[in-house]
C-alpha cells in the first residue's frame, strides 16, 4: 500500500511540477492564425470576381492590452482593374474579440467579434473601398468566430495534459493562460 501511495503522490507532484500552467503567447497565436488565414485566402481568392484581388498580409495579435480581449489586425493589398485606371491601396482591419476554449474541441476561438477600426491607404481612397473593407471584415469576422484560432497539438505531450485537465482560460497581459481542473 506504501508503493502505491508514494507512486500517486509522485506522479501528483511531477504534474504539479510540470504543468502548472500553460500559457499560448502572442507569438504561437500570430504563427498560428497566419497559417489557418493564408489556408482560408487561397479558397476564397479562386472565387475573387474579375478584375479584383487582393493579398492577405500579415495579421498580429495583441492579448489583454483592452481587459480581457484579443485584438487581431490583418492587412491586405487590393487591387482592383478599372477600365479607367487600375487602383491598388492597401487595407487594414482591426477586430477586437473575447477568446474563449472548448474543453472538448480542445481548441481556443474569438467570440463576440467586433470590427473596431478600417483604415485605407492612400487615404483618398478610404471612401471607395469601405464597401469592400466591410466585405473583408465579415469574411474574416466569420472565419475568426467559427475557425479556432488555436487547437492543443496531441503530439506535445505537454498540450495533451492541458487537453485533459484544461477547463477555461484567462487573458493576461501577452499571454492566454490555461486554468487546470480535475
Amino acid at each position: 500500500m506504501k508503493p502505491l501511495r508514494l507512486l500517486v503522490v509522485a506522479a501528483s507532484t511531477l504534474l504539479a511540477a510540470c504543468s502548472t500552467t500553460y500559457s499560448v503567447t502572442e507569438a504561437e497565436l500570430e504563427g498560428y492564425l497566419n497559417q489557418q488565414l493564408r489556408k482560408q485566402h487561397d479558397a476564397v481568392q479562386s472565387k475573387a470576381p474579375l478584375g479584383a484581388s487582393f493579398v492577405l498580409g500579415d495579421t498580429s495579435v495583441k492579448i489583454g492590452a483592452d481587459s480581457d480581449k484579443v485584438a487581431v489586425t490583418s492587412s491586405a493589398r487590393v487591387q482592383l482593374d478599372t477600365p479607367i485606371i487600375p487602383l491598388r491601396a492597401g487595407l487594414s482591419l482591426e477586430f477586437k474579440a473575447k477568446p474563449y476554449y472548448d474543453p472538448v474541441e480542445q481548441a481556443i476561438y474569438l467570440r463576440d467579434v467586433e470590427l473596431s477600426t478600417v483604415e485605407a491607404s492612400p487615404k483618398q481612397v478610404e471612401a471607395l473601398l469601405k464597401p469592400l473593407g466591410q466585405q473583408t471584415s465579415q469574411w474574416l469576422s466569420l472565419i475568426l468566430q467559427s475557425q479556432p484560432v488555436y487547437t492543443l497539438d496531441q503530439n506535445d505531450w505537454r498540450q495533451e495534459l492541458i487537453g485533459q485537465f484544461g477547463r477555461e482560460i484567462k487573458v493576461k497581459p501577452g499571454k492566454l493562460e490555461f486554468i487546470l481542473k480535475p
